[in-house]
């Protein structure tokens, strides 16, 4: 029989905050790649982890808080909350920006990616991490921030 502490150890809930610039986006990426690859997961699906953090990590970077002047003044806050339980891992990427409207709408193909017309080559962060990750949410509200939560399941 587990004790509550060997339990708490096998089902870690993890939050890093951080003021995100440039500078963190590896370091963030390595420490989830560890959590990952301590709890099991194949080279395969850390590889995803890590790829789909890196994308929402600097899409808040760009987006939370890199257009607007104003919020380049206040603490460019970035919160990671990493949650593990019966073999899903869940990873929240929280920033307090100026969040969005719509804010799943992004490419859904790669025909849609490569098409004529479009302006340029770009979006296609939440494609994959639509394509990476079992689950996938997004949820914002202009002036409050976005949360991206995504789900892995251990195979």
């Amino acid at each position: 029989m587990m004790t509550q502490e060997q339990s708490k150890a096998a089902n870690p809930k993890i939050e890093i905050c951080c003021r995100i610039d440039s500078t963190m986006l590896g370091l963030l990426r390595d420490f989830v790649t560890a959590v990952a690859t301590h709890l099991g997961f194949s080279p395969a699906e850390t590889s995803q982890i890590e790829i789909c953090v890196d994308e929402a990590c600097a899409n808040a970077l760009e987006h939370a808080y890199g257009k607007n002047t104003n919020f380049l003044e206040k603490n460019q806050e970035l919160t990671i909350e990493i949650f593990f339980h019966n073999g899903e891992l869940t990873i929240r990427v929280i920033d307090h920006g100026c969040g969005m409207q719509n804010p799943e709408a992004a490419i859904n193909s790669l025909e849609e990616y490569l098409a004529e017309g479009r302006e340029r080559y770009r979006g296609l962060g939440l494609y994959m991490m639509k394509k990476f990750m079992d689950r996938l949410s997004v949820r914002s509200e202009p002036g409050k921030g976005t949360i991206v939560e995504m789900t892995k399941v251990r195979r």
